[in-house]
């Protein structure tokens, strides 16, 4: 289990032994604080034959060694396919949960991405979530709470999964080899360090700081069509851009660098394009930057 998540497994682990574990426990927090993998641990423990009053498998007897090979009957996984989870995969959940369990203990569904159901899907789960029955568990998982339906939010324990001990993380990322000293913007990002183990696997680290030191230098006018090429690898890395153009001029009202007028245009100038590059369809990305590196370039300087 990742350092950073002890806290929220020992507070289940007492309300589990204490025997006022939630059947619905919806884990809320940011993209890669490890919501999937506590969910995956927990399972994992829930359908443990060995586990007892305990919230860590074995590892050892069938139920686990089904668990480790994706292959365990009493489990269920739903994600959204698309942009939504929709009212057949809750009426196979229903289905599921409600048929005894093959391995003859609990059964447990895992729901990631519960703020996509659609409204007809979240009010197929109400029934499921107001009558539990006995050893069925929900793990419920969202990056922001306030985008899941009422109805759904109000019969669950919630948790923020979070990080609260940044010399944990920034240890567990040295072992990673991703070191603040080698990359300054590491540390905008210790609230989301498996993003951060995602970058390094996938050897992305170098085209961030790439994005990162581009942001710095907006006033002075950058190559649009180098920073399209980086982007255009990865669009979900547009997102993560904008976020250090805003840093940039936040620094700079700070250190009195920027009249205050000019650095609210220029926030309102990066906020138009981030939204644009989410919402606007067909969206020439390679035209949207130049775009966006202009107006910068002139109103920054």
């Amino acid at each position: 289990m990742y350092p950073w998540l002890e806290p929220v497994l020992t507070q289940l682990q007492t309300s589990y032994q204490q025997q006022r574990f939630h059947h619905a426990q919806l884990f809320y927090g940011m993209v890669g604080v490890g919501k999937l993998e506590l969910a995956q641990s927990l399972a994992a423990a829930l359908l443990c034959k060995q586990a007892g009053t305990s919230l860590f498998p074995c590892g050892q007897c069938k139920s686990c060694l089904l668990v480790e090979a994706d292959n365990h009957p009493d489990k269920l996984l739903i994600t959204a396919e698309t942009q939504s989870i929709s009212v057949d995969a809750i009426r196979g959940l229903n289905e599921f949960i409600f048929h005894s369990a093959q391995q003859g203990g609990n059964k447990v569904v895992v729901i990631d991405g519960i703020e996509k159901l659609t409204e007809s899907a979240a009010n197929a789960l109400l029934k499921t979530l107001e009558e539990p029955a006995s050893g069925r568990y929900l793990l419920l998982l969202c990056n922001d709470s306030a985008r899941v339906a009422a109805t759904v939010l109000s019969r669950c324990n919630k948790l923020n999964v979070g990080v609260f001990d940044g010399n944990a993380v920034e240890a567990w990322l040295a072992q990673q080899g991703i070191l603040t000293s080698q990359f300054p913007w590491v540390s905008n990002f210790m609230s989301q360090p498996l993003l951060l183990q995602k970058w390094s696997q996938t050897q992305q680290l170098k085209d961030i700081d790439y994005l990162w030191q581009t942001a710095q230098r907006l006033s002075e006018g950058v190559d649009s069509d180098t920073l399209a090429k980086a982007l255009q690898t990865d669009t979900s890395l547009v997102k993560v851009f904008c976020g250090f153009a805003l840093a940039a001029i936040n620094n700079q009202i700070v250190a009195r660098q920027l009249d205050f007028s000019k650095a609210q245009a220029a926030i309102a100038i990066v906020r138009r394009f981030s939204v644009d590059q989410h919402t606007v369809l067909g969206l020439n990305l390679s035209l949207s930057l130049s775009r966006l590196c202009y107006q910068l370039q002139q109103t920054l300087r």
